[in-house]
C-alpha cells in the first residue's frame, strides 16, 4: 500500500499565467506576475520570471528576471538578465546582465558581466573558471 503522506514533495507550483512557448529555438517558461514557485526546478530551455521563487533554478538556457520579480534563489543558467529583485548565488556561465532596474545580493560566477547604470550588484564576482 502507498502512503502518499511519508513523500516530500520537491516543487510546489501555483501557476495562474505561466505559460510555456517555443523561443529562440528551444522551449521556453514563463512564470507569471502572480504565480509562486517554491522548490528546485531543473528545465531544459530558457526561463522568464516575473513573480516569486524561493530555492534552485538550473536552466540549461537563459533565466530572465523581470522587473517586479522577486526571487530568493540559486540560479544557475547560460545567461542571467536581472531587471528584478534576486537575492542568492548566481552562476551565469556565458554572461550576467543587470540592468537599471536589476538588484542582485550574492556571490556570482560568469563568463561575461554587465552592469547597467543603476543596478545593483552586492557580492564577490569570479570570472571564468567553468572548465
Amino acid at each position: 500500500m502507498h502512503d502518499a503522506g511519508s513523500e516530500t514533495p520537491n516543487l510546489a507550483v501555483a501557476t495562474e499565467g505561466a505559460a510555456e512557448s517555443k523561443h529562440d529555438g528551444g522551449p521556453s517558461f514563463t512564470l507569471g506576475p502572480r504565480d509562486t514557485l517554491e522548490g528546485k526546478l531543473t528545465y531544459e530551455g530558457n526561463l522568464r520570471v516575473e513573480g516569486r521563487v524561493e530555492g534552485e533554478l538550473h536552466v540549461t538556457g537563459a533565466i530572465e528576471v523581470a522587473r517586479g520579480a522577486t526571487v530568493r534563489a540559486s540560479l544557475e543558467a547560460s545567461s542571467v538578465a536581472v531587471q528584478g529583485d534576486v537575492q542568492g548565488t548566481v552562476i551565469a556561465r556565458k554572461k550576467l546582465s543587470l540592468s537599471g532596474s536589476g538588484q542582485l545580493t550574492g556571490d556570482v560566477q560568469v563568463g561575461r558581466l554587465q552592469v547597467s547604470d543603476g543596478a545593483s550588484l552586492n557580492g564577490n564576482v569570479r570570472m571564468g573558471g567553468f572548465g
